[in-house]
This record gives C-alpha cells, sequence and structure tokens, in this order.
C-alpha cells in the first residue's frame, strides 16, 4: 500500500468518526430536549396541581416546590428552597419523631407512612397549625434520591365536619350534649364504672308545667330561661358529670363514679333548690321548678334502655307527689309501669270490643222532689278484672291520649240516648258529660264536629250539658274561652264539678257565664255534723244565686242532708239517697216509676 493509499484511509476514518460524533451529539441534542420537555411538563403538572407538591431530598432539604404550595404553606419557592422541612412546616411536636422516621427509613428502607393517605397537621409560615391530607412517595435510583410529598389543606373539611358532628351531637338553644352524645356518654361511664367497680346515678330532670310559663312568656323567653337552667344545672355538679337536654323541658344528669348511692341525696337537693331560685327575664321574675327521677348502674339495671325507663318513672313518680322533689327508682315503680302499660293495651281493646256503658245517675230536683237531670258516668267491663273504677282509668287515658277518643264515645251515646228519653216519656229532660280538660285543649276541632251532630241528629242543646273542672277556668286560654261560648250559642250548660275543691274565684264564674256549679260530696258528707261545712255550703249556695247560678249538691246520703239543702234553697242534689248510678235498663225503670218534673215550666217561670 503506498503513503497515498495509507492517508486516504486515514482520512476516510476520521471523516466517519466525524460523522458518528456529529450523530451522537444530535442524538444527545434531541434525548436532552426530550427530559427538559418532560421535565417542563412535570413542572407544569406540580404547578397546576391542587395539592401542594413538596419535594425534598433524604436529608430533608427541600429541592422542589409548586405554586399551590405557596398558597397553602405561605413561603414562597424562593424563600424555601435549599431549607429543612423539619425547620419550616413540620410542627415541632411531630419533628422528634419525623427524624425517627427518616432514620429507620435511612437504615432500613422501611417506613410506615409511604404511599398511604394520612391526615396530620401543618405549620404555616405565620405560625399556626392547619389540618391537611399527607400522601408520601419516594424516588430512589442511581440518578435521583428524594421525596415527593403531595399534601392538601383540609380546613374547610374538617370545620364542616365539626359543624355537622355539633350539630348532630350538641343541642342548638342550650350547647349541651344532645340526645345522641348523651347515650355515648352514658355507654362510656358505664364501661368506666365496669372496671373502677364503682356506680353511677342516672337523674332524669322534667321542668314543672314549663308548658304554661313557656305559652305565657312567649318562645323567646321562653329561650332564655331554658338557657339559664341549662348554666344551673352545669353549675351544680363536677367536671366529670354530664348533663344533658334530650327534649323540650327534658334533661338528664349522669353522676359518675359513685360509691355510696346516699351521697346523690345533696345533689339532687342542691338541683332542686337552684332551679327554685327566681328567674329574671328581662322585665319579667319567673318563678320555676323541677322534678328528678334517680336510677343507679349497676344496681337497678345493667341495659341503658332500662335505666332510661327506670328514670323516668321515677321522675313521673315525683311529679304525682307533688311535684319540686326527687324520687328513686324503685321495683314497685316498674310493676306500676307494666300495669299502667296493660291497661293502656287494654283500653284500646275495649273501644274496639265495646266493653265500655254508660250508666245514669240521677239528679233531683229538691224543691218537687221529681227527676229532672241525669249525669253520665262511664263504667268499663273489663273481661278479667270485671268493673273498672274510672278513677283508675281516666287518668292513664288522658296519659296516653286516649281520652279524646273515648270523650267523643261517651257525647255520641249519651246524645242519642238523651233524645230518646226525650221523645220517649215526651220530658224536657238533661244528661250532663264529664269533660277531661285535655279534651278542650288537644281535640278542640272533635268537639266543633259535636255541635255539627247535634244539628244533623236534630237534638236540642238543651239536652246536654257539659261538667268542667275549676281548673280548666285558671287555665283558659282564648281558644279555651271561645270554645265555651260556642257551648252557649248551641244551649249547651256548663257546669263546675267538684266546685271548693279547686282555686276558683267569682271573676272566673261571672268571666265564663257558668250555669250550674256541683257543690263536691266531700263537703256534703259532713253538712249534719261539721258547722265549716255547712257554713261552706250555705255561703255556695246564697253566692251562685246572687250571681244567676244554680247549684246541685253532690253525694247526698242522709234524709237530714237532703233537709238541710232544701233550707239553703239548693236546686238540685244527687247521691245514693236517691238513687245509685244505674244502667240504661234500670234507669228507664225509675224514668217510669218516680215522678218527672218537665222542665220547660221551671224555664218559663224563669223567664
Amino acid at each position: 500500500m503506498t503513503e497515498i493509499d495509507s492517508a486516504e484511509d486515514e482520512n476516510d476514518e476520521k471523516s466517519l468518526l466525524e460523522k458518528r460524533v456529529k450523530a451522537l451529539e444530535v442524538d444527545l441534542r434531541q434525548k436532552k430536549e426530550i427530559i427538559l420537555a418532560q421535565h417542563n411538563k412535570l413542572e407544569a403538572f406540580f404547578d397546576s396541581s391542587i395539592d401542594a407538591v413538596v419535594q425534598m431530598d433524604f436529608d430533608g432539604y427541600i429541592t422542589g416546590w409548586n405554586h399551590q404550595a405557596e398558597k397553602v404553606f405561605g413561603w414562597s419557592a424562593e424563600e424555601i428552597l435549599d431549607q429543612t422541612i423539619e425547620q419550616t412546616i413540620i410542627p415541632e411536636r411531630y419533628r422528634d419523631a419525623h427524624k425517627k422516621g427518616m432514620k429507620r427509613f435511612l437504615e432500613t428502607g422501611k417506613t410506615t407512612v409511604m404511599n398511604s393517605l394520612i391526615e396530620i397537621h401543618a405549620l404555616h409560615r405565620e405560625g399556626h397549625e392547619f389540618p391537611v391530607e399527607l400522601s408520601l412517595s419516594v424516588i430512589d435510583s442511581a440518578d435521583l434520591q428524594e421525596f415527593n410529598a403531595y399534601i392538601r389543606d383540609i380546613s374547610e373539611r374538617k370545620h364542616a365536619e365539626t359543624v355537622i358532628w355539633n350539630q348532630a351531637n350538641f343541642d342548638a338553644l342550650t350547647s349541651l350534649p344532645n340526645r345522641n352524645l348523651f347515650l355515648q356518654k352514658l355507654e362510656h361511664e358505664i364501661r368506666s364504672c365496669d372496671r373502677s367497680n364503682l356506680s353511677l346515678a342516672l337523674l332524669y330532670i322534667d321542668l314543672d308545667r314549663f308548658k304554661d310559663v313557656n305559652d305565657s312568656l312567649g318562645h323567646d323567653l321562653g329561650d332564655l330561661l331554658l338557657i339559664e337552667i341549662s348554666s344551673r344545672l352545669k353549675k351544680t355538679i363536677r367536671e366529670i358529670d354530664t348533663v344533658s337536654r334530650l327534649s323540650g323541658d327534658e334533661f338528664t344528669v349522669i353522676l359518675g363514679q359513685i360509691n355510696d348511692q346516699l351521697s346523690v341525696q345533696p345533689v339532687c337537693q342542691q338541683i332542686l333548690e337552684a332551679l327554685a331560685e327566681p328567674y329574671q327575664l328581662d322585665n319579667e321574675k319567673v318563678f320555676l321548678t323541677a322534678s328528678i327521677g334517680v336510677t343507679f348502674y349497676p344496681g337497678d339495671s345493667k341495659k341503658i334502655e332500662v335505666l332510661q325507663r327506670n328514670g323516668d318513672q321515677a321522675m313521673y313518680a315525683a311529679k304525682g307527689e307533688g311535684r319540686n322533689r326527687y324520687h328513686f327508682f324503685t321495683p314497685e315503680l316498674q310493676q306500676r309501669a307494666l300495669r299502667k302499660r296493660k291497661m293502656i293495651k287494654d283500653l284500646r281493646e275495649a273501644m274496639q270490643q265495646q266493653q265500655f256503658e254508660i250508666y245514669y245517675q240521677p239528679v233531683i230536683d229538691l224543691q218537687s222532689g221529681m227527676i229532672n237531670k241525669a249525669e253520665a258516668l262511664l263504667r268499663w267491663h273489663h273481661p278479667q278484672s270485671g268493673l273498672v273504677s274510672p278513677s283508675v282509668f281516666i287518668p292513664i287515658a288522658e296519659e296516653s291520649g286516649l281520652i279524646s277518643e273515648i270523650g267523643n264515645w261517651v257525647f255520641y251515646t249519651v246524645t242519642e240516648q238523651v233524645n230518646h228519653w226525650r221523645e220517649q216519656f215526651e220530658i224536657d229532660f238533661q244528661v250532663s258529660i264529664n269533660t277531661s280538660p285535655l279534651q278542650w285543649i288537644d281535640e278542640a276541632a272533635a268537639m266543633s264536629e259535636w255541635f255539627l251532630h247535634l244539628q244533623q241528629a236534630g237534638i236540642s242543646g238543651q239536652a246536654i250539658a257539659i261538667e268542667i273542672t275549676e281548673g280548666l277556668l285558671m287555665d283558659a286560654t282564648d281558644q279555651i274561652t271561645n270554645r265555651l261560648l260556642e257551648f252557649h250559642d248551641a244551649e249547651i250548660q256548663i257546669l263546675i264539678d267538684d266546685f271548693g275543691t279547686g282555686y276558683s274565684s267569682l271573676s272566673y264564674l261571672k268571666q265564663f257565664d257558668i250555669d250550674y256549679l256541683k257543690i263536691d260530696q266531700s263537703f256534703v258528707r259532713n253538712l249534719d255534723h261539721d258547722q265549716n261545712d255547712l257554713a261552706l255550703c250555705e255561703a255556695i249556695i246564697v253566692m251562685a244565686h246572687k250571681l244567676g247560678i244554680k247549684v246541685v249538691a253532690e253525694g247526698v246520703e242522709t234524709d237530714t242532708q237532703d233537709q238541710i239543702l232544701k233550707d239553703f234553697a239548693c236546686d238540685y242534689a244527687q247521691g245514693y239517697l236517691y238513687s245509685r248510678p244505674v244502667p240504661v235498663r234500670n234507669f228507664e225503670t225509675l224514668l217510669a216509676d218516680m215522678p218527672v218534673k218537665d222542665s220547660s215550666a221551671t224555664k218559663k217561670n224563669t223567664a
């Protein structure tokens, strides 16, 4: 090979090498452009992320910080890059755990927070902590060793959750725990009692006649009253105890860690005294009392639902004993409650199976001795217990809400019967019907249907009289007053039953245009040997006549009582001297056998 040929070969190799170098440079430049484009795209992705993206190396120095991180933490990228995460965004209380976690990862490659979503608190540049949701990933390769943290501020979500939780667990008016949280705390206290072998006392507190106070004050002042009551309750108990508002005017107190049941008595007394102190609400001074029922875990029961029932029963026992007192649960109360529940069930069946019957007791015109009127008295023929006294089942019918249904049945039954008698015996006869205050308060619409029934059946309103209690007049709302006027418009007369045992005044008698007073039998019974009762009866009769009101004496049993009432010019009387209450067929026999006075003549003479 010549030197020329050798030189040409060298040039060819050099040219080929240059071409290869240029090709490599182009390839490297293209790869750099691709990497740069990918990097820019990744940065754009990080910057557009709704999460704060924080990148850091294995020494904890921050190497990446997107725009959302600036918004979330308050640091700009220029300020925070090359600072450690520990010094900037980790709260001091977490820093020791962070150091230990980093050390464990670098030594073992293991971590408990990697590739999982956790909730934790972060530190803002201004120094306050806030809740965040954190996800952490790691890149560990020959070219790169770093952590990527994806952080989301969840302050608003946590606030919303807190609001929802508070709404679900606290009473909006008083800020006391509600029924839901009360049950949770009761479960917690029961577990604590089990661990410590101690007891707890559950107090059920119900305000006495709160509805009357609330109605008279208006609901705004009623709310202020409940807030003040809540404040007083909290001041009477220990920090470890819990007071809750279950509903309306019903509160509970959980007294935990009790080792002596007698220690609960002074607490109950303190609560009663605190709640009985006068309340100054704006310009109104209000007086209120409460009734408390007390039951113990585990002594009375280990079941929450039974404890609740026990506390409720004991509270009603306190009310039954006169209010403004406390009552401990006893097994007797449980038996009484079981009997009451059974009677409510039997009462419902009684309506369906027609176990009720109306008895009638004659009302005698004392001057003529003739039957002028009658009182309708409800009787219940129980299939197992026999004849049940109204004094037993009427209060339970009122409590259970059955009184209106029973009262309506009585009204329709009596009106049909008295109309039949007026036609059969051709007399102007009247039957009085007892009513419960609850019928006037809760069932005004049903009473309106009574007037319509009389009108459609062609029955004179004068055939019916309605007996009410003195208490109804004391508690008379506009609704009750208007209803009384409607009865008078329908020519239905009104009697006040058991007059003298309540608290009526002359102003009520005048205001409500009462037709009859019925002197209670407790006064009549002692007429012949008690000068005080004698004077009272005479005074009632004279007063009533001065007001244009007629008088009926109840419970007449002796000829002496009959004569005294005649001497006092009492208008009417009823009692065992004349007849016991009897069924329809027996009463018809009395009407047929005894002289009957046509009251229309009296009305004409009176007119």
